[in-house]
């Protein structure tokens, strides 16, 4: 629950605030760009006070998503239903309910006709749970790497769902049965593809969907201080050179969508798309990890 009395001395005049225990994810700041904003320990806090039913729907869904559930209404301290799972574009929901144990990262749900797919995990939640089953509930939990478990086992308990992570990081999820390995592109259902990424951690995989939507987990964000598709320099453990790679050879996937696990999403298009991640790869290699962790508005260090 939100903690008034901890509530950030930096909280515009309100009834929404922002307590301290935020563990600076910038989820928050994701879901109420202009209303939440940041410390100089990138801490969050509310810097203005909604107008409006959107901007007051923007806040709830930052509420929502918090992984230390650091964001309170004084006036009305209960979440209204239905602030998940959100829309982003056809066929694709967020489902807020970040994890703490994921270190507040993103989790989506696709709708599928041969069954829908839950993009990495969220915290468990009764009134989500309630969400997910009148969209049909979930037939395969799709895993991008050891970081983002979360409440997966749980999520596949209820649905009977069948669990997909890279081998190399299945010790992880114990108990997924569907182990990606190699480094070989693997169709999971129609239109489904995993592909290999390994850089963050070893046995990290990418899901592209329909040549249209890519879930990035942690290889991968739109990095909106900087307007560009970015990496994570300080959270690159297994290979920041395998990192590279891989950008070289997701340049040349159809994408219109991005949705990382930390970062922020991103509707793109071809040129975009092709433009800066054909120029990304090399440009991770002329740098180096070091100085990439040097340049200004480098995403935020989570873990």
């Amino acid at each position: 629950m939100p903690r008034a009395d901890q509530a950030h001395d930096h909280n515009a005049p309100g009834p929404w605030y922002v307590d301290t225990r935020c563990i600076r994810c910038d989820v928050a700041r994701h879901w109420a760009p202009g209303l939440i904003e940041m410390d100089e320990a990138g801490r969050s806090f509310v810097d203005r006070q909604p107008v409006g039913e959107e901007q007051e729907a923007e806040l709830w869904r930052a509420a929502g998503a918090c992984p230390t559930k650091s964001i309170g209404n004084r006036q009305h301290p209960r979440e209204p239903e239905g602030v998940f799972p959100y829309r982003m574009t056809d066929g694709v929901l967020a489902l807020g309910n970040n994890a703490l144990s994921s270190f507040g990262g993103h989790s989506y749900l696709a709708l599928r006709p041969e069954g829908n797919l839950m993009i990495d995990s969220p915290r468990f939640s009764r009134p989500l749970a309630a969400g997910i089953d009148r969209l049909g509930g979930v037939a395969h939990v799709l895993l991008s790497h050891r970081d983002d478990v979360a409440d997966a086992d749980r999520w596949a308990e209820r649905y009977g769902a069948r669990v997909w992570i890279g081998e190399d990081d299945s010790d992880a999820a114990p108990y997924a049965i569907d182990l990606l390995s190699g480094s070989s592109v693997t169709r999971i259902s129609p239109g489904v593809n995993a592909i290999p990424s390994p850089g963050h951690t070893e046995g990290h995989v990418l899901y592209h969907l329909d040549d249209r939507c890519l879930f990035t987990g942690d290889t991968l964000l739109w990095n909106h201080r900087r307007g560009e598709f970015d990496v994570t320099p300080v959270q690159t453990f297994y290979s920041w050179a395998a990192l590279a790679d891989v950008m070289d050879r997701i340049a040349t996937l159809s994408v219109e969508w991005v949705f990382p696990g930390h970062g922020m999403w991103r509707h793109t298009d071809s040129e975009e798309w092709k433009g800066q991640m054909s120029a990304l790869g090399p440009a991770m290699r002329r740098v180096g990890r070091n100085a990439w962790a040097q340049r200004p508005d480098t995403p935020f260090e989570w873990y």
